[in-house]
């Protein structure tokens, strides 16, 4: 749905490979469960229903891994950690670190 905006199901199909094309109800269905989940969300349009996605994929990925390193040991959060930012781009690093020091300054004015 990131890619799409917002889009119908057979917006949804239309991205897809044609070689491997998912049937109309298996897309509905999927997102219709992303919609119970409160991870999509929708409107009527006409007689098609049109979805957007509830959050931005940043948004997104961030409360995943939050939720994934909150449930692992302390001996895990760390290495998790250290493998994430093993994968980052320069760029990435120097923001990475830029807002740490910023973190690290709010902390300290406590």
């Amino acid at each position: 749905m990131w890619r799409l905006d917002e889009g119908t199901v057979d917006d949804v199909r239309a991205l897809q490979p044609r070689s491997r094309r998912a049937a109309y109800t298996t897309i509905q269905t999927v997102m219709n469960r992303l919609l119970d989940r409160g991870l999509l969300e929708r409107r009527r349009s006409g007689k098609a229903y049109v979805y957007k996605a509830r959050f931005p994929e940043s948004e997104f990925v961030a409360r995943s891994m939050r939720e994934r390193l909150a449930g692992a040991s302390a001996d895990a959060r760390t290495p998790a950690l250290l493998s994430l930012v093993e994968g980052l781009e320069q760029k990435e690093l120097d923001e990475l670190a830029r807002y740490a020091n910023t973190v690290r300054r709010e902390r300290n004015k406590r």
